[in-house]
């Protein structure tokens, strides 16, 4: 996509959101990477059962280097190399391909695969299984064929309101992972006030991409005229994101590629917003691009809700030798799907919680519920989710087992610490936007503004913002209260170093004297230590393993020393389309960040500026920028961080970590640190 970019104009038009993430996921990349290492060791033709992957451009290219497609095993002459698609098959498949003697290579998507042992686990207990879902989509197909017997297929909540089971029969229900988030809950409520009883799934079956792209689609179409989906018509999760998009209120249509784009779509249409199903290569989004920019939207914007960086590893036999020197495979990523789940579970409690507490105070009144509304607002906005992430990191690193259920609260714990540290620091910041949208106390200012309510409209939406943060707290705090005695003692220092650090701050911000020494503790404290130490620490803690403390503090104080310089950079230098936030917003607020510190104590006319403005009240915040791009800051500040992630990754080197750990950790540092939001 980069070359699109680079040579469209990206300003001056109607305007393109592209939403992120988008197109494919880890599970497709891996199906049809499958295809392609096949190719290359078994040679031409190998046999895929179905489509690889639900899409038309991908299934063609495929084609053209020798893949053959059919619709059964039975099609597949015998002894010859059969791939299962990414969507999964039943046991009467596995069997046909046995009594033929096929070599089956199986490119099932780990997230499928792991609702098929639920299904198998449920028909061990004897329960029959609801099973949400499409009856003719080939997930459901395979899941429903590991127990026939004992299975219902539910396609829609009117189907849920119908479905009869005998009085005492155990139940459980299941789902297809290409569902639409919201319609999904809706079935499986009306399931479950059905049927009290019923059991469901471990974590979310939903898959994480989906739900991100859903997500993603959300958001745009908020801001979108009409939004295109590109995708082929057979994808479910294509499918799903249209109708996500149609419900929050935009016109979508879904396209198939660039040819198809009708021109009568965008009459009368300033904005467009652009996506992909997981299916879709980036290429057909590009040429959509190409296309659109023809017919004058040659504005392009990128609106990111999560980040995704999971990998799954290759079945044995494919997987391809490292280059690199270490002797481990390039694909040794056997933990990203614990890790994935495990991150799911804690979404799942958040938004369980969060469910809950909006119907409870609710009910009381409608105004009661709001402070807990604001909360679930961020949650679900997106985000990096760092720090729930370096805390499941850190538990697996560890050699984690048995602590599942206790890493994903502290995880959930960890995301709700944030969302409270956000909704202060806006407050604090006197912070506009967040993620791109008005922070909660904007947000509930202009509402008070709006109807004319009694009272001063900036106190209202701090105060509601500030009940909206301590309730997170309160949540956090919830969530983690069962924690091991020595996880909960992390969790404590956890907490209480991001607040003092964050008082500091404050402080800094009424005396702003260049004070590089402290402004870098207060960097490592509330946010090093906040951010990847602590977290890291607080998963490993849960593992048991106090013997890696101080491997994660060395690690996590400097690659979190490298975190902030990039956020401190990013508010310098950055741009807010990207950031999702305002631009220079530090020092138009007089925060002595540790980059601002660091340029006043290096650099004489910044110094200067910095001085001028204490002795006069308040400094220039257009000069200071100015002063700050010439002193060549920028470039000393990336070197700073060049030598703190290899620091972190020094800190690394002799850790008694679980396999791929120190490679993982090291690309961990690497990403936070040269993010580019």
């Amino acid at each position: 996509m980069a070359t699109v970019l680079e040579n469209r104009p990206r300003s001056g038009g109607k305007k393109v959101i592209l939403a992120e993430p988008r197109g494919f996921c880890a599970g497709v990349h891996r199906a049809i990477e499958i295809v392609e290492r096949a190719l290359e060791i078994h040679g031409p033709p190998v046999y895929v059962r179905k489509q690889i992957v639900h899409n038309e451009h991908v299934v063609r290219r495929l084609e053209e280097r020798g893949a053959r497609f059919v619709d059964s095993e039975t099609e597949v002459p015998d002894g010859a190399v059969c791939i299962f698609s990414a969507h999964g098959v039943s046991p009467q498949v596995r069997g046909n391909a046995a009594r033929r003697h096929l070599t089956v290579i199986d490119a099932t998507c780990p997230l499928v695969a792991k609702v098929h042992q639920e299904a198998r686990r449920f028909a061990r207990d004897e329960r029959t299984l609801i099973l949400v879902g499409h009856a003719d989509h080939e997930e459901i197909e395979g899941t429903f064929g590991e127990a026939p017997d004992r299975t219902i297929i539910v396609q829609d909540a009117d189907e849920a309101r119908r479905v009869h089971l005998p009085p005492g029969v155990p139940a459980a229900y299941l789902t297809q992972t290409t569902l639409s988030v919201d319609d999904t809950a809706e079935i499986v409520s009306i399931l479950e006030e059905r049927f009290p009883e019923l059991t469901g799934p471990g974590s979310e079956d939903i898959c994480y991409a989906s739900q991100n792209r859903q997500n993603a689609v959300k958001a745009i179409a908020k801001r979108s005229d009409l939004v295109l989906v590109v995708g082929s018509a057979n994808s479910s999760n294509t499918i799903r994101m249209v109708e996500v998009a149609r419900a929050a209120g935009s016109q979508a249509h879904l396209l198939p590629d660039a040819d198809r784009l009708d021109p009568g779509w965008l009459d009368g249409v300033g904005t467009v917003g652009l996506s992909a199903g997981a299916s879709a290569p980036e290429v057909l989004v590009d040429e959509v691009i190409e296309r659109l920019g023809d017919l004058g939207f040659t504005d392009i914007e990128t609106e990111a809700t999560a980040s995704e960086t999971v990998v799954f590893k290759l079945p044995s036999g494919l997987q391809r030798t490292s280059t690199n020197g270490t002797g481990a495979a390039d694909d040794d990523t056997e933990d990203d799907t614990t890790s994935t789940l495990l991150l799911a579970r804690a979404t799942t409690l958040i938004e369980d919680l969060l469910s809950a507490e909006c119907s409870r105070w609710g009910a009381v009144d409608a105004r009661a519920a709001i402070p807990v509304e604001a909360v679930a607002e961020l949650v679900a906005a997106g985000g990096k989710r760092l720090r729930p992430t370096f805390c499941v990191s850190g538990y697996l690193a560890a050699g984690g087992m048995g602590g599942e259920d206790a890493v994903a609260a502290a995880a959930a714990g960890l995301e709700l610490l944030h969302a409270f540290a956000l909704i202060h620091d806006d407050i604090l910041d006197n912070s506009p936007t967040r993620r791109g949208v008005p922070t909660a106390h904007t947000r509930h200012a202009a509402v008070h503004a709006e109807r004319g309510w009694v009272g001063e409209a900036r106190r209202y939406g701090e105060g509601v913002a500030i009940l909206a943060g301590d309730l997170a707290f309160g949540y956090a705090n919830r969530l983690t209260r069962d924690l091991p005695a020595r996880a909960r003692e992390v969790w404590t220092d956890l907490t209480t170093e991001m607040i003092i650090g964050q008082q500091l701050d404050v402080a800094l911000a009424a005396e702003p004297a260049p004070d590089a020494d402290l402004a870098r503790w207060i960097a490592v404290c509330k946010s090093g230590r906040y951010t990847i130490h602590r977290p890291l620490a607080l998963g490993a803690a849960i593992a048991g393993r106090s013997d890696l403390q101080e491997t994660f503090e060395a690690y996590g104080d400097a690659a979190g020393e490298a975190f902030q310089l990039r956020d401190d950079l990013l508010d310098a230098f950055g741009d807010s389309a990207t950031t999702g936030k305002p631009a220079g917003l530090d020092v138009r607020e007089h925060r002595m960040n540790l980059l601002l510190a660091l340029a006043a104590t290096s650099d004489a006319e910044v110094g200067r500026l910095v001085a001028d403005g204490l002795d006069g009240g308040g400094w220039d915040p257009s000069r200071l920028h100015a002063a700050m791009v010439a002193s060549g800051v920028r470039d000393e500040i990336e070197r700073r961080i060049d030598l703190l992630v290899t620091s972190a990754r020094a800190a690394l080197d002799s850790a008694p970590l679980t396999d791929g750990w120190r490679r993982r950790l090291g690309e961990m540092a690497e990403r936070v640190a040269y993010r580019d939001r």
